[in-house]
C-alpha cells in the first residue's frame, strides 16, 4: 500500500468511528457530576462550592470543616480537560455571552471531544509501543482488540466525561517513555522529569495510578546499581539528581490536588477514598470475582486482559518485565479489596483500563512466536473479531439494560448475572440487526449517535451537534498527530514536559486564590 495513501485512510477510518459509535451518554450521576464540577466550578463560578453542579440523586454528603462539600474524586481529568473547556468558555462568552455558563452545549461537546482525544492519542501512542516488539500485522491486531474489545472503547466513544480516557493516554505515555529511556532513545538527563510528570499525572487521574511509580523505581535502582559496582561517583551523582528532579516534578505537577485538598478540607494530604471503599478484611477476598464473576468477571466481560496477563512474563526486558508483573498483580490485589470490585455502576471491568497498553505488550508477546504464519494470522483475526463483537454485544445490552436485556439492579449491585444472558443477546441480535440502530432509553437525541439520528430520520441540526463537533474535529486532531510525528524529539523534549508542570503550578495557584 502506498504509505502517502495511509494518512488519508486512517483520517477517513477515524472519521467514520466517530458517525458511527461516537454518541457522549449524559449520566451525570456522581463521577461525572464531580469531575466536571471540579473544573467548571472555579472558573465559572469563581469558587469551590461544588454542591449545586454535583448529583448524588438522594444522597446528601456532608460539608467538611471548611463549610465546603468534599470530593473523593481526582482533580486530574478536570484538568486535563480544562483546556477545551476553556477554548469552549471563551467561544461561547464571544458569540453567546449568555450561554456562557458551563454547562450549554459548546462545553459539553468540547470536553467531552478532548477527552476522547485524550484516548484516541492513547491509541496511537500504543501502535508505536507495539512496534518495538512485532510487526504491522500483529501490531494493528493489538490496538484493534485493545480499542474495541476492552472498556477502552466505551469510555471514548459512549461516556468520555470520566478519567479513563486520560488515564489510558498517560498510561501508553508512560509505557512509551519507559521503553524509550531502557533503549536509551531518550536522553536519560531528562528521565526524572519525564516520570516525575507522568507518575503525578496518573495520581491526579486515579489514586491507584501512584502504582504506576514501580517503573521509575526499577528503572533508577537499576542504573544506581550499576554506577555503584563500576564505582563512577560522577555517574551515581547524575542519577541522584534525576531522582530529586522526579520527585520535584512529581510534587508540582499533583500541586492542584494538594491545593484543593487544603481549600476542601484545610489539610494538604487526604485520604480520599475511606473505609468504606474497601473490605473489612485481611485479605482481597474478591480476587476470585474479578476474574470468574458473571457480573463484570473478566473472563466473562473482557478474555483479552487474562491473555495480556499470561504473556506480561514473556517480556524480553526485565526493567519492563519486573514492574510490569508487580504493577498488574498490585493493582488486582487492590481491586479485590475493593467493595465494588465489579466496577460500581460503570461499564466493563474499567479498573483495569490503565492496565491496557502493558496488557497489549504482554498479548503480543504472547502470541508472536507463531502470528507470522498464514493460518495463525487468520486464526488472529478471528479471535480479534470474536472479542470484538462479544465487546459490541455487552456495551449494547448495558445500554439498552432498562429494556429488559439484563437485570440491571444486579448489575449495579455486583450480583450474578449468569451465563446465558450473552449467547441469548447475541442471537437475538443476529436475528434482528435493527436493533443495534434503536435509541438509547433515557437519553436525548443530542446524545446519540449520527448514524442512528440518521437512520431514524432525524432532521433536527440541533440534534447532532455534539456528535457534529467530534466528526469535525477528529480528522484535524489525526492530522495534528501525524504532524507531531515528524517532530524531532529535540524539539519536544524538554519543553512540553516543563510546560506540563508550569501548567499544573498555575492551576494550584489559581485554586488557592479563587473564592
Amino acid at each position: 500500500m502506498n504509505k502517502k495513501l495511509l494518512p488519508i485512510i486512517l483520517v477517513g477510518v477515524i472519521f467514520l468511528s466517530v458517525v458511527i459509535f461516537y454518541a457522549p451518554t449524559n449520566n451525570w450521576n456522581w463521577d461525572p457530576s464531580f469531575y466536571y464540577a471540579q473544573i467548571r466550578s472555579p472558573i465559572i463560578e469563581n469558587d469551590l462550592n461544588f454542591r449545586n453542579e454535583t448529583i448524588t440523586r438522594d444522597i446528601c454528603t456532608p460539608a467538611t470543616v471548611t463549610g465546603l462539600q468534599g470530593s473523593i474524586w481526582p482533580i486530574g481529568p478536570g484538568i486535563l480537560w480544562s483546556p477545551f473547556f476553556l477554548l469552549a468558555h471563551l467561544f461561547v462568552s464571544i458569540v453567546i455571552p449568555a450561554k456562557a455558563n458551563g454547562f450549554s452545549v459548546p462545553y459539553i461537546a468540547l470536553v467531552s471531544f478532548g477527552s476522547a482525544f485524550y484516548g484516541m492519542a492513547g491509541v496511537f501512542i500504543l501502535y508505536k509501543v507495539c512496534r518495538y516488539y512485532a510487526g504491522r500485522f500483529l501490531s494493528i491486531i493489538t490496538v484493534l482488540l485493545t480499542l474495541f474489545a476492552t472498556p477502552v472503547f466505551y469510555y471514548i466513544y459512549r461516556q468520555p466525561i470520566m478519567p479513563h480516557s486520560t488515564g489510558f493516554f498517560i498510561a501508553a505515555l508512560l509505557l512509551l517513555c519507559t521503553i524509550m529511556l531502557i533503549k536509551n532513545q531518550i536522553d536519560q538527563k531528562w528521565s526524572g522529569l519525564i516520570f516525575g510528570v507522568l507518575v503525578g499525572l496518573s495520581f491526579l487521574l486515579r489514586w491507584a495510578g501512584i502504582l504506576v511509580v514501580i517503573f521509575p523505581l526499577v528503572y533508577f535502582i537499576s542504573a544506581i546499581t550499576q554506577s555503584v559496582k563500576a564505582r563512577d561517583p560522577r555517574e551515581l551523582r547524575r542519577w541522584i539528581i534525576q531522582i530529586f528532579v522526579g520527585v520535584l516534578s512529581f510534587v508540582l505537577t499533583i500541586s492542584p490536588q494538594l491545593a484543593l485538598w487544603q481549600r476542601l478540607y484545610a489539610n494538604f494530604l487526604v485520604m480520599p477514598q475511606g473505609a468504606g471503599t474497601f473490605v473489612d478484611n485481611l485479605l482481597p477476598i474478591n480476587l476470585f470475582k474479578v476474574f470468574f464473576d458473571t457480573n463484570r468477571g473478566i473472563i466473562f466481560w473482557c478474555p483479552f486482559v487474562l491473555i495480556g496477563m499470561l504473556g506480561i512474563i514473556r517480556i524480553p526486558e526485565l526493567k519492563l518485565r519486573i514492574p510490569g508483573l508487580i504493577y498488574l498483580v498490585s493493582q488486582i490485589i487492590i481491586i479485590g479489596y475493593r467493595l465494588d470490585w465489579f466496577s460500581g455502576g460503570g461499564f466493563g471491568a474499567r479498573y483495569f483500563v490503565e492496565l491496557l497498553p502493558m496488557l497489549a505488550v504482554g498479548f503480543i508477546c504472547l502470541v508472536r512466536g507463531f502470528s507470522e504464519k498464514p493460518v495463525a494470522r487468520v486464526a488472529l483475526a478471528i479471535l480479534a473479531a470474536a472479542l470484538i463483537i462479544h465487546q459490541f454485544v455487552l456495551v449494547y445490552v448495558v445500554e439498552q439494560a432498562i429494556n429488559n436485556w439484563l437485570n440491571f439492579a444486579d448489575y449495579l449491585k455486583g450480583l450474578p448475572l449468569g451465563k446465558r444472558w450473552q449467547l441469548n443477546s447475541l442471537i437475538r441480535l443476529v436475528k434482528n440487526p435493527g436493533l443495534w440502530f434503536e435509541f438509547r432509553p433515557y437519553t436525548s437525541l443530542l446524545r446519540q449517535s449520527i448514524l442512528v439520528n440518521l437512520v431514524s430520520g432525524v432532521l433536527d441540526l440541533r440534534a447532532y451537534l455534539i456528535s457534529a463537533t467530534a466528526a469535525v474535529l477528529a480528522p484535524l486532531a489525526v492530522v495534528l498527530v501525524l504532524w507531531t510525528k515528524k517532530l524531532k524529539r529535540s524539539m519536544l523534549l524538554p519543553y512540553i514536559p516543563i510546560g506540563v508542570v508550569m501548567y499544573m503550578v498555575t492551576w494550584a495557584v489559581y485554586l488557592t486564590v479563587v473564592g
